[in-house]
């Protein structure tokens, strides 16, 4: 690959790992100003695969095969983030569930924001939401925040690692697709 090749490829896959961050962080943090903060890199990472088309030179097929990768990183970077910090940083914490409320997701559905107690009965800060309907006083393991960025998770979430796998699995894929978008490019565009 040529140098201008290679910087190519390496300044994709480095704003593709800045733009997966920036997405995660905001996306877990969660209220409408970092849903703001998020929308811009979000639109970025979708059109990321389409720089492969210059990458390339002028094929279209590494565009489409990332295409789907990329948008796996997307939605592992709603979880893997958060989940990451709260794993390491977060504190276990045996709740007991209070009040819910109910917002219907357009198909009937609710997803339930839930006030959670701590054993002496204070109000545990931070918003817990879940599709699962949990009966008030129902107790739960989470994990909380000491910093207070993130609300109460579920213990069982913070601790699986699956999100971090797929994501790993999708990230490799996306890499060998950007290597071979660029080893393509040097080579000239043949007409049939």
């Amino acid at each position: 690959m040529k140098g201008s090749t290679w910087r190519r490829v390496a300044a994709l896959l480095i704003a593709t790992v800045a733009l997966w961050l920036v997405v995660g962080v905001a996306g877990s943090l969660g209220t409408w100003l970092w849903w703001l903060v998020a929308a811009a890199p979000m639109a970025a990472f979708v059109a990321a695969p389409f720089a492969l088309y210059w990458i390339s030179g002028g094929r279209t097929w590494p565009t489409w095969v990332a295409f789907v990768p990329a948008l796996v990183l997307l939605m592992t970077a709603l979880a893997v983030p958060g989940d990451f910090y709260m794993r390491e940083l977060g504190t276990p914490a045996a709740a007991t569930v209070g009040e819910a409320t109910c917002t219907d997701n357009g198909e009937g559905r609710c997803l339930y924001n839930y006030t959670l107690y701590d054993g002496a009965g204070r109000v545990l800060p931070g918003e817990f939401r879940d599709t699962v309907e949990y009966a008030a006083g129902s107790r739960l393991d989470v994990v909380t925040d000491p910093r207070g960025y993130f609300g109460p998770r579920l213990a069982a979430d913070v601790r699986s690692r699956v999100f971090e796998v797929i994501t790993l699995i999708a990230f490799a894929l996306y890499l060998l697709v950007v290597v071979a978008a660029g080893l393509i490019g040097r080579r000239p565009v043949t007409s049939s």
